[in-house]
């Protein structure tokens, strides 16, 4: 199986809101200018950069409510100060300025106004056309009986795949290639351990400058002077000044202050979704015991008056007997962790209510996801109460709500043809929408691949 073989194989497309569609369509003098912004193999902070290059204006004064891959061709809404004495240009295109390599492409049309500047708030979630490449004949079959197994019909008659919203492996970057949670040396209180893994730890996926620097530490690690002496002037390598004016007793725990606040923040919501994917986990396994997960979780636990909405004969068993019946469930391997997922049928309609949270020490665990949490938890030796970073009041583990389960609307996957990229090997398209913060790898995750 490939994925973004090349740009065109992977596709997205912002949402914006109906609210936020509405009022632009509303206002045509608004304070702020929304751009369509199209690009190709670059990322969003690159696009952005271009972009405000060709306008004359900082880049720190264009809005946008999400990074966009830079392996595919995407569409993202960007906001621009409206500037009284400027013509708002309606196309912008690059110039010598702003032109990247023969192989990133962008551009930017306007799409309108708003008195606000754009925020994650605006957008309802992305749209996904993505070909998955290089497949044998059996595997494009299997990615059509998941489909069929996920599917259910949408209000408006349209296809859907449900599926439990696990966090994508793209939120886990930190995690430098199975080194360790960096998060769980903070919990540790080891803050060299953190540092060593945050900016001494090189990844596959390093390049140019991080890259450089993360080689630069793990080479030369205690060396401090020499590699502050060494290291590019970028904010990862902020720490190294505060080793080097150390001596011979650096101060790991200053050190790691030093990072931008934003990574600081990532590395813990990195290991808060993991634990999350572990909880989620186990309550589909705790949900089927013919997976081996005991005794199935009593409706009981479910809020208010158990499942709801669901028109599967298991759903109505449920409702019945006060117990969740055995849930025909799709497994599928991932390199954080295996992913469940129930077959559409069999998935009680409460879990699409259902909100889980990002745990922090003042989670309190409660039914019907309270002691999957605590499993996890002992599972992994720690309790909520571990879950701070002794002796700093930043980064902290804040919680916050996620959904258990959702849609992937307006779902639809081809039948297989050849790939006319790869001899004798099929590709499939697959086509779907979701809501802000789901994962498109998690539904092909959920499609066998």
């Amino acid at each position: 199986m490939t994925l973004r073989r090349q740009p065109s194989d992977f596709l997205v497309e912002e949402r914006l809101s109906s609210g936020v569609a509405e009022q632009m369509r509303a206002t045509s003098t608004g304070r702020f200018a929304i751009y369509a912004l199209r690009k190709t193999s670059l990322t969003t902070p690159d696009a952005v950069n271009r972009l405000a290059r060709e306008l004359g204006i900082r880049p720190d004064t264009v809005g946008y409510a999400g990074l966009k891959d830079k392996h595919a061709e995407t569409v993202q809404y960007v906001s621009v100060p409206v500037n009284p004495k400027r013509p708002t240009p309606e196309q912008v295109t690059p110039t010598a300025r702003s032109e990247a390599a023969p192989d990133t492409r962008w551009s930017a049309a306007l799409a309108g106004t708003l008195d606000h500047e754009l925020s994650s708030k605006d957008i309802d979630g992305n749209r996904f056309v993505i070909v998955v490449r290089d497949l044998a004949r059996e595997t494009c079959d299997e990615m059509v009986r998941r489909a069929r197994l996920l599917g259910v019909e949408s209000p408006d008659g349209s296809k859907a795949l449900r599926i439990v919203n696990y966090f994508g492996a793209q939120r886990f970057g930190s995690a430098r290639h199975g080194e360790g949670w960096i998060a769980r040396a903070l919990i540790a209180g080891d803050f060299e351990l953190a540092l060593k893994l945050a900016i001494g730890t090189p990844a596959r996926k390093d390049s140019g400058q991080l890259r450089t620097l993360t080689r630069l530490c793990a080479q030369h690690w205690g060396k401090w002077e020499r590699i502050a002496k060494d290291a590019p002037r970028i904010p990862e390598a902020k720490p190294l000044a505060v080793l080097a004016r150390g001596g011979e007793n650096p101060n790991f725990k200053q050190a790691f202050a030093a990072l931008p606040a934003f990574l600081q923040a990532l590395y813990l919501e990195a290991y808060q979704s993991h634990l999350w994917n572990r909880i989620a986990h186990e309550m589909v396994q705790s949900h089927s015991p013919s997976l081996g997960g005991g005794k199935a979780e009593s409706t009981s636990e479910s809020p208010d008056a158990g499942p709801v909405g669901s028109k599967s004969k298991h759903g109505d068993k449920a409702a019945r007997t006060g117990r969740s019946a055995p849930t025909p469930v799709l497994k599928s391997d991932d390199e954080f962790g295996e992913m469940l997922f129930p077959e559409a049928s069999a998935v009680p309609g409460w879990w699409l209510e259902l909100d889980v949270p990002l745990l922090s020490k003042k989670s309190v665990p409660v039914p019907p996801w309270g002691d999957a949490a605590e499993r996890v938890l002992q599972r992994e030796e720690i309790t909520l109460a571990d879950l701070r970073v002794p002796g700093l009041d930043r980064p902290f583990f804040g919680e916050a709500p996620r959904r258990f389960a959702v849609d992937a609307t307006n779902a639809s996957i081809s039948p297989r043809e050849a790939d006319d990229l790869t001899p004798k090997r099929f590709k499939c398209e697959v086509r779907f929408e979701l809501p802000r913060g789901s994962y498109a790898t998690v539904v092909l995750r959920a499609l066998g691949q």
